[in-house]
């Protein structure tokens, strides 16, 4: 009895099956399904051109990409390979309008044949040289193998960025007042016209300095002779093992380099200077005090171990 009841329920399911598979075909249609497909594509490609007018571009090459690859029998393949060209090549505008990279412009110049893309890459590095704030850049372009069609303009650049570097290291050191800053000017720019005038400044400047730190007092010099308002010298004999750097700061300004164990004499306008003395060597604390100069004087320099 169980047997009997199994196979007359597989048999009753088998009749069902069957019919539904009947209805199923008996309602598909290619032609319908190929006009579903053509929709389909069609408003791909409508969402395509919305997505391009929003400027998503990525997702727009990614649904024109599916059309070109999948439905190469359709007429859309034909507008969506347009649309594709034409959305690389606005891209691509994009690209070489936004970029600063020189380089990366020489490889579209040398790898598009499309003169107005050219044009427009050439324009681009024009256009960067102008305006670049970076000197390197500006000598890596000229010293380059690549495309170099505007080196008039890359030399003139240069000049202009030299020059107005120059003019704001000059005016940090202004601003500054230290010894160091105008010593890392001069470094810079030997050659600036006001070099003698600097040059006295830095003296200024570290005569200032030594005074307001800590430093040991230089007894007065004594005349030898009579009073010379009108000019002075003095002998100085470098007792030491070092450089001894003396500094003027007065009716002149001076700076006086005398090496270990020898002399110099030094002619002055007499008046009243500020001195400091100091040696390339650690551990020596300056010196500094007050000289009127008035004729003829002597001094020497030692290091006392007291």
């Amino acid at each position: 009895m169980r047997l009997r009841y199994f196979s007359i329920i597989g048999f009753s399911l088998v009749l069902t099956f069957s019919c539904k598979k009947e209805k199923e075909l008996e309602r598909f249609d290619p032609e319908e399904m190929l006009e579903k497909e053509k929709d389909s594509v069609k408003n791909l490609l409508s969402l395509s051109r919305a997505l391009i007018e929003k400027g998503k571009y990525n997702e727009a090459k990614k649904n024109l990409t599916i059309i070109i690859n999948n439905f190469g029998t359709y007429q859309e393949v034909i507008e969506a390979n347009q649309l594709l060209i034409n959305l690389n090549l606005e891209l691509l505008v994009k690209q070489i309008s936004n970029t600063k990279s020189i380089d990366s412009i020489n490889i579209w110049i040398k790898n598009v044949s499309d003169p107005d893309i050219r044009q427009l890459a050439d324009s681009r590095i024009a256009d960067i040289l102008s305006n670049s704030e970076d000197l390197a850049q500006l000598e890596d372009y000229l010293e380059s193998d690549g495309y170099k069609a505007h080196q008039d303009l890359a030399n003139q650049r240069v000049k202009e960025l030299k020059e107005k570097n120059k003019e704001q290291a000059y005016q940090n050191a202004l601003a500054a007042k230290d010894s160091k800053n105008w010593k890392k000017f001069i470094e810079d720019y030997p050659n600036h016209p006001e070099k003698e005038k600097i040059e006295e400044t830095i003296i200024l400047l570290e005569v200032n300095e030594i005074f307001a730190g800590e430093y040991g007092e230089i007894p007065p010099a004594q005349l030898l002779g009579d009073k010379n308002f009108k000019e002075s010298n003095m002998e100085i004999t470098n007792d030491t093992r070092y450089t001894l750097t003396l500094r003027y700061s007065g009716p002149e300004i001076k700076k006086i380099d005398i090496p270990p164990g020898t002399k110099k004499t030094v002619n002055f306008k007499s008046g009243e200077y500020r001195v400091t003395a100091s040696v390339n060597a650690a551990g020596v604390r300056n010196f500094a005090g007050n000289e009127s100069l008035y004729g003829q004087y002597s001094s020497t320099y030692y290091i006392s171990s007291n």
